[in-house]
């Protein structure tokens, strides 16, 4: 123990807080300018050497070309589906022929159909019993519905044949 406390005593002396010079905050910052002034220097000499250059008149285009080549074609794909296209065909259509058979009932034809009508409508009067308003029924409504179909339905085909065109 004795000898523990000889090798502590040794270690405590020996360690011992060392002051530094007064100027030596003053030294390591000259130091410190030393070496910035060192890194400017070599800076500054690269940046010499390599002096920036002004790009061609033709720089944007040529890069814009490199651009387009790489850039994903878009192919516009249909909003609106094939199966889509086909319910709104049979329910426009279904309207449309509807409006037909409940517009004006001057004809033995229409009475006739009528007459076929009245017995369905009694054969399903529990079920699907409803009052359509006046305007869905009148025919200028289905020629305007079928009018309006028409010209989507010819839309769609003819954009479609035209991007087909393209790819």
């Amino acid at each position: 123990m004795n000898e523990d406390k000889k090798i502590e005593k040794m270690i405590r002396e020996s360690l011992r807080e060392e002051k530094p010079s007064a100027d030596f905050k003053n030294k390591i910052m000259d130091q410190i300018a030393a070496i910035d002034e060192k890194e400017e220097k070599a800076l500054t000499s690269l940046l010499k050497r390599n002096i920036m250059e002004s790009p061609s008149m033709s720089f944007t285009s040529r890069v814009m070309a490199e651009v387009e080549k790489t850039s994903i074609q878009v192919v516009n794909a249909p909003i609106i589906s094939k199966k889509a296209w086909m319910f709104i065909t049979v329910f426009i259509s279904s309207i449309f022929v509807f409006v037909l058979f409940t517009g004006e009932k001057n004809d033995a034809a229409t009475q006739k159909i009528d007459g076929t009508f009245e017995k369905m409508d009694h054969m399903l009067s529990n079920s699907l019993t409803f009052d359509m308003p006046a305007i869905l029924t009148s025919p200028l409504f289905g020629l305007s519905v079928f009018a309006l179909s028409s010209l989507l339905f010819l839309d769609y085909y003819m954009s479609n044949r035209r991007m087909s065109l393209k790819v």
